[in-house]
């Protein structure tokens, strides 16, 4: 029996977490909705999706403004961890919230491939 969109994303955001050193993560669409997450329980994911959706928007805008190409990644560099977000296709935007001293190359890099995979499995009939 084949998985539905929901499970083949749950196997992603599972796989994502076992890369270590991230606290949560989520799948978002351009428009702000959660489509998918893996939160602790104080934070709220569906705010959480919103933000992320606010600062992907006007980094776009900022690039789009610039003339610089079209955004890949940001990071968001905080207190208490950094926030990472990249574009998982037209649509949405794949996120993390990392550790403080996360290693952010190994996140990236697992988060690049983790997003083509979202794409496809978003843009399965």
């Amino acid at each position: 029996m084949s998985k539905t969109k929901k499970e083949k994303l749950d196997d992603v955001l599972s796989g994502l977490m076992q890369v270590g050193q991230i606290k949560a993560c989520g799948i978002v669409s351009k428009e702000g909705l959660l489509i998918n997450s893996r939160t602790p329980p104080d934070v709220d994911a569906r705010i959480f999706s919103a933000l992320c959706s606010t600062i992907m928007g006007a980094a776009e805008a900022a690039s789009g403004q610039m003339n610089t190409g079209s955004v890949n990644e940001i990071s968001v560099k905080t207190q208490k961890g950094t926030i990472v977000l990249i574009p998982a296709g037209e649509k949405a935007i794949l996120t993390s919230l990392t550790e403080i001293e996360a290693q952010l190359g190994l996140i990236l890099f697992e988060m690049e491939s983790r997003a083509s995979q979202v794409d496809n499995i978003l843009k399965e009939m």
